[in-house]
C-alpha cells in the first residue's frame, strides 16, 4: 500500500512540474568574467639556474657557456588597451670591464597562441633595463625548449682584453628578467 502511495505521489510530482514549467519561461542573464591582468616569466633549457623575483620576473645566472641554451617562456593576460613588454638587467656579479655580453632573443617559436611579442635586435647587457620583447598581447608561448624565444649569450672581449689575466669558467652573471603591462 505504501509503494502505490509513493508511486502516485512521484507520478503527481513529475506531471505538476511538467505543468509549471510550461507555465514559466527562463531569462538567461550574461555572465561576465573579469579576469584581472597577469604575467608570467620562466625559463627552459640546460642552462636555468634560476630565482624567482617577486613580482612578474626572474634572475638567471649565466656563464661564458651559457651560449645558446636558454629559452625564455611566458604566460600574459592584458586588459583590451595594454601590451607588455619584457626587459632584461644585469643584476649582480662581478662582469670584468673587458668582457661585454650581448643578447640576442629570436623570434617566438610559436607553440602557444595569442599575441606574442616581438623581439627587440641584440643588446649590450646593462645594469640598468632594456627592452628585449615588445608589444606582447594575451598569450602563451608554451613550457620548455623550443618554444617561446631562444635566448643567445655572446660574451665579447674587449681590448685590451689579456687571457692570462682571467679565469672565464669562475663568472657568473645574474640576469634579471621583468615582464611589465605598458598602456
Amino acid at each position: 500500500m505504501k509503494r502505490i502511495l509513493l508511486f502516485l505521489l512521484l507520478i503527481r510530482y513529475l506531471f505538476s512540474g511538467n505543468t509549471l514549467a510550461a507555465d514559466s519561461h527562463i531569462t538567461h542573464m550574461p555572465v561576465i568574467l573579469k579576469i584581472p591582468a597577469i604575467a608570467l616569466v620562466d625559463f627552459a633549457g640546460s642552462e636555468k639556474k634560476l630565482t624567482y623575483i617577486s613580482g612578474h620576473g626572474a634572475e638567471q645566472i649565466i656563464t661564458p657557456s651559457t651560449l645558446n641554451k636558454t629559452w625564455i617562456n611566458y604566460s600574459c593576460i592584458n586588459d583590451g588597451n595594454s601590451t607588455s613588454v619584457i626587459s632584461v638587467s644585469l643584476s649582480s656579479g662581478d662582469l670584468p670591464a673587458e668582457i661585454s655580453i650581448k643578447l640576442e632573443v629570436g623570434e617566438n617559436m610559436g607553440a602557444g597562441a595569442g599575441k606574442t611579442g616581438r623581439p627587440i635586435g641584440p643588446v649590450f647587457l646593462r645594469p640598468y633595463p632594456q627592452d628585449i620583447i615588445v608589444d606582447i598581447g594575451t598569450c602563451y608561448t608554451g613550457r620548455g625548449t623550443h618554444k617561446g624565444h631562444q635566448l643567445v649569450y655572446s660574451w665579447e672581449w674587449l681590448s685590451p682584453y689579456n687571457p692570462d689575466q682571467f679565469n672565464t669558467g669562475d663568472i657568473e652573471i645574474a640576469v634579471t628578467y621583468t615582464i611589465t603591462t605598458v598602456n
